[in-house]
Formats: structure tokens, sequence, C-alpha cells
């Protein structure tokens, strides 16, 4: 059902965002969005950080960065995450129409061989980033792990859920899902299909990631909590009954550009569906970081990552 536009919005300012909010859909503002000059550049300043930096690549918020060839080299590292000198290419001939067409305007498709191929950029791991800060400084949830440490290429993809959380306040865990897209009803429609399938990515996620023992002193929030029961658990389900969970929490993350009035962006994430999991009562957290236009965000972004990656390194190297 559509959010009544009688209903009121909520307004509240957090660090260099005004956020405004009906029930569980959030849009955070930036508060020079409407200066294209500097508007980028503020929005990469803040996500980029070094102390939001450090704090993701090492899994802590108790670390704070300290100008050293040791944090410098770590953050040199992560970056390359994001840029590089090729992207993936990916046949997508078999996708359903909808989602051929959202491709088709999201991304360059080539046609070879009678197959629909399309360059990936990396802006999908960099959404997953921003996703997290939110989540992390706003939300004040705790960080599982960072799903871009289960990488071993700087280039491959990682599968499964986007954001894995843990709610200490409401002691709920997370599996969150993030886009980036030219408009927001691109996102929308993409988070459509992601959840169609959530339940069984979900499932994946515990199964390859929160009970395996590899992971196991990496889960941190995860292991402190629920630990012990993962070991003797057989699946999600039976996790489930043996650690009494009763909810499930689901935030989903769009970065989108075109739309830019509060109350319109409020009534299409209120559009969005909002499936139940494993019978479990679900709380959902829908964001929308509205960043008018996407190449522009991509090109200020890759030159600023490169920027910061050419400083790192001169520093490693005095």
């Amino acid at each position: 059902m559509a959010l009544q536009r009688e209903k009121v919005i909520k307004l509240q300012s957090f660090d260099c965002f005004q956020i405004y909010s009906i029930d569980d859909s959030y849009s955070f503002f930036h508060v020079d969005i409407e200066d294209d000059t500097v508007f980028y550049e503020k929005l990469f300043e803040y996500f980029f950080s070094e102390d939001k930096l450090i704090e993701y690549c090492e899994h802590t918020s108790s670390i704070k960065f300290t100008p050293s060839a040791k944090h410098y080299a770590i953050l040199y590292r992560h970056l390359k995450t994001y840029i590089d000198d090729f992207n993936l290419i990916k046949d997508i001939s078999e996708l359903d129409e909808l989602l051929i067409s959202i491709l088709e305007e999201e991304f360059t498709l080539e046609e070879k061989e009678g197959k629909k191929l399309v360059r990936l950029d990396k802006m999908g791991k960099i959404g997953e980033y921003l996703f997290c800060c939110l989540l992390s400084n706003f939300f004040s949830f705790d960080c599982i792990i960072p799903k871009v440490h289960l990488q071993t290429d700087y280039n491959m993809s990682v599968y499964g859920i986007d954001a894995l959380y843990y709610s200490e306040v409401n002691n709920l865990l997370l599996f969150g899902e993030s886009k980036v897209s030219i408009k927001l009803d691109n996102g929308v429609n993409l988070i459509k299909k992601s959840l169609a399938e959530y339940e069984k990515q979900i499932s994946d996620e515990y199964e390859i990631v929160l009970c395996n023992r590899l992971y196991k002193d990496k889960l941190y929030k995860f292991n402190t909590v629920f630990g012990d029961i993962a070991e003797v658990s057989i699946g999600i389900e039976q996790f489930i009954n043996k650690a009494n969970i009763k909810h499930i929490g689901v935030p989903i993350f769009i970065a989108h550009g075109t739309e830019v009035q509060a109350i319109d962006i409020l009534n299409k994430l209120g559009k969005q569906k909002r499936p139940q999991f494993f019978g479990l009562e679900t709380k959902y957290y829908v964001i929308s970081l509205p960043i008018v236009n996407k190449s522009k965000l991509i090109a200020v972004f890759t030159k600023k990552i490169k920027e910061k990656e050419d400083y790192y390194i001169n520093e490693v190297d005095k």
C-alpha cells in the first residue's frame, strides 16, 4: 500500500545529512546536494575519511587512523577493491526482460556471438561500503564481518548477502541488500528481484559464513552471542529454533539518481514489498541515498580514490 501524503515526515540532522523518514523508510540528503560543484567531493570526503576506512578495514570501532606506514598500506590495499584497470564481463542473455532492460540502462551492453554481455563497474562494492557506513554510524548496528574481507581477488564479486550486522539493543540479526542505480525505480525493481530469493540467500549465508569454523574468530558479536548454538545447529532453521530467534532484520539500501524530492522517494520506498522469512517477524530498514547522477558520482569517486592511492603510496615510501 502506498504511503499517504498526509503522513508526517520526520526530519533529523546527522553529520552532513538531513534525514527524512516515514515508518521504516529513510532518505539521507547530503546538505550540499543542491551544489553540484561540491556535492560529490563532500560525499566522498564523508564516506572515505581515514577514520571510517580504517574502522571498516580493521573491523573494529576501537581503532582510529594514525598517520603511519602501516595504516597507509592498509588503506591503500583496501582502496584497490574499488577501482581497477579492467572490469568483469557477464553474459546476461538468459535473464528476464525486466532485468535486461534495467541493466541496459545502468551499464554498457555488448553483443557478441548472439549473447548480451554487460561490462560491470565496481559501483556495487562502493555501494556496499556506503551502506555499511550508514548501518554502523547512524543505526549503531555492529558489523559481524565486512563482506569485502571474504574476497580473494580484487575483481571478484562477493556473492550472497551484502551486509551482515547485529543489533545488540534489539538482539537482532540483520541481513542487508544494497543497490546503486541511475534512478530509484530501477533500484526498487532490483531489490524486488533479490528479495524473491532472499530466504535461500540467508540460509546459504548462514551455512557458508556464519557457521564456518574458519571464520569463527572473525565474527565477533555473532560468535559472542550465537557461536555455541551455531556449532551444534544444522541449517539456519534449526539454528533459529535453538537460539529462540523471534524476528529478523532486513536493511535495504538504494543509492540512486534522478529523484530528489523526499516525499516522492519515501512514497516509492513505502511501496516496496516486505516479505517475511522463515515465518519470523521481519524488521525492515529501507534506506535511500540520493546521488543525483550516478555517472558523475562514479567519475568523481574514481578520481578521488586514485588520488588517495597515490598519496598513500608516497607516504609509505617516505
